[in-house]
């Protein structure tokens, strides 16, 4: 399981990033959300589709979804602050 791609959002959104992911050789999902509120855990929703999500996470599948895109967010965050 890999992300493919990390996208931060604006500062103060709920939303703290979108991103792509690799579940393996055969599944990529696409636009998942990392969203995080007050002093809740992070975690991972699917993009809709006709009003309706299109996938859903059990709660600990979701948990570690939320544990690798907060890692890639805070690489991603670290390697754009050593390059300024």
């Amino acid at each position: 399981m890999k992300i493919l791609d990390m996208r931060p959002s604006p500062p103060g959104s709920a939303t703290l990033a979108r991103f792509d992911l690799q579940l393996n050789d055969h599944l990529r999902l696409y636009n998942l959300g990392l969203r995080q509120r007050g002093d809740e855990p992070a975690h991972v929703i699917a993009p809709n589709a006709f009003q309706q999500r299109v996938a859903g996470f059990s709660a600990s599948f979701n948990k570690a979804l939320a544990e690798l895109a907060l890692k890639s967010l805070l690489e991603l965050r670290t390697k754009h602050v050593s390059v300024a």
